[in-house]
């Protein structure tokens, strides 16, 4: 086991964590002095109860680590710290209707790796703890070995799923019931941290009101951790990067909101006119679908970072782009609902206030009242042409669909064969991929970006896709 930290050293919490974009994925770096915030979570000994929620069932098969709680315990079984984290898999997330994890919620989450190396500082030296342990443990041997931070045929543990079926607890060992019968109450059941609580109670119950702690099955587990050599880590500094559920819930809000248009940090508050175009087809291009994923968030704040653009540049180009899309939508002199609304989404996603979004659209004081006009933008302005933007297929071409969640795969086939239009396979020639999640990292959808096909979600599907010889 390896001595993981110096004799007084002073410990206390100074993060500045900011966030960089390397290969698709967000990437934290620390700026400023480091120190451990919570030292105990790595001191040797004691327990180490924890959960994971995944992307199915089999690491061998390809399925991720998703989420990680630990909760650590003292060898008397007092709480001494708690980690959580979100962990990005690089991969499609798996059944979000049990976990509750979308792929939006892990696209800015660190990925296993990145944790590795604190984990395994985690459980050196102490015992590993699971509900099904054999499952939890198989997920941590895996992503650990992979790391590099785990060098041994397998992680020893101790189960509190055994113990429940050997000491007759609950109607059934399910963590669920087992927590029933002893009065513990777990509100966010599928939640690695509260499921990883609820466990640390079970156990501290075994602990203190049973002889399980004297059972040979007990004691061979807390042996097997204390001699455990197989962890491989270097000393730490410096807390890990975690991303919560609560944490995601708050990205996606500044996401909606336009917020992060605040992360432009460029030093320049005037945009060079000759951008303006360039910017407004990228723009045209990321509301195709009249929804903004985090991977398009991503590409429009590496726009303003090569052109050192400021937030008070984007605001000035955001502005100008849906002054844009109210002169394309007065063009035939009536502005539709659909315009209507593509105006305010679009707005609202770049951040532009409600009343500004307001301007130029047709209000009404009262029925029948008069229609009220702002005039549109003056002529020579750069024009979006997102309105009139879709997706024309014709027979023999082909689609791609990824995680639909609005229609099944059979409807989606069913739907484009009746125009002689193939459900296949992502490959160079598919003319569009069509996601359950347009944070989506599945296979298909990290091949499209690639590609350059376009990525657009179930629900802009119907309005956005044109057939040659009639609609959707």
């Amino acid at each position: 086991m390896k001595k993981l930290l110096p004799s007084g050293v002073q410990f206390r919490l100074n993060l500045r964590i900011n966030t960089n974009f390397v290969d698709g994925r967000a990437t934290p770096h620390y700026d400023g002095p480091m120190s451990l915030s919570n030292p105990d979570l790595y001191t040797p000994g004691g327990y180490v109860v924890l959960d994971f929620e995944t992307t199915g069932f089999s690491f061998d098969h390809g399925d991720r680590v998703l989420e990680v709680g630990v909760v650590k315990l003292d060898p008397d079984g007092r709480i001494v710290g708690t980690f959580e984290t979100l962990i990005n898999p690089m991969r499609h997330v798996g059944a979000t209707e049990i976990h509750g994890i979308s792929a939006s919620d892990v696209v800015a989450a660190p990925v296993f790796g990145d944790i590795a190396e604190h984990f395994a500082a985690i459980l050196d030296g102490s015992v590993f703890v699971a509900h099904n342990a054999s499952f939890d443990a198989r997920f941590a041997h895996g992503e650990l070995t992979a790391s590099g931070n785990f060098r041994g045929k397998s992680i020893p543990y101790l189960c509190t799923m055994t113990l429940a079926k050997q000491y007759k607890v609950g109607r059934t060992a399910k963590l669920s019931d087992v927590t029933l019968a002893l009065g513990i109450h777990n509100s966010q059941a599928h939640s690695a941290l509260a499921d990883a609580i609820a466990t640390a109670q079970v156990l501290e119950y075994f602990l203190r009101e049973t002889s399980a702690s004297k059972d040979p099955l007990w004691r061979k587990a807390v042996a097997a951790a204390s001699a455990c050599a197989d962890y491989c880590h270097s000393e730490l500094t410096e807390d890990p990067l975690h991303v919560t559920r609560a944490d995601a819930a708050r990205a996606r809000e500044a996401l909606r909101s336009g917020a992060w248009v605040n992360k432009a940090v460029g030093a320049r508050d005037i945009p060079a006119e000759s951008l303006a175009a360039q910017y407004f087809r990228l723009l045209d291009d990321v509301f195709l679908d009249r929804d903004l994923s985090a991977a398009e968030e991503r590409q429009l704040l590496e726009f303003a970072a090569q052109y050192q653009l400021s937030s008070v540049a984007l605001a000035d180009f955001h502005q100008r782009y849906l002054r844009s899309l109210v002169t394309a939508a007065w063009a035939d002199g009536v502005v539709t609902r659909e315009e209507r609304e593509t105006i305010e989404v679009v707005g609202r996603y770049l951040g532009i206030p409600p009343e500004v979004r307001e301007v130029g659209l047709p209000t009404t004081t009262a029925p029948g009242s008069p229609t009220v006009v702002t005039a549109p933008a003056p002529e020579g302005e750069v024009r979006s042409g997102l309105l009139d933007s879709c997706i024309v297929l014709a027979p023999g071409d082909r689609v791609t669909v990824t995680g639909p969640v609005l229609r099944t795969h059979s409807e989606w086939e069913a739907l484009f064969g009746a125009h002689n239009i193939a459900v296949a396979g992502l490959a160079k020639k598919t003319k569009v991929l069509i996601a359950g999640d347009i944070n989506s990292m599945s296979g298909k959808a990290k091949k499209a970006r690639d590609y350059g096909i376009p990525v657009i979600s179930e629900a802009a599907a119907d309005e956005l896709i044109r057939f040659t010889e009639g609609g959707l």
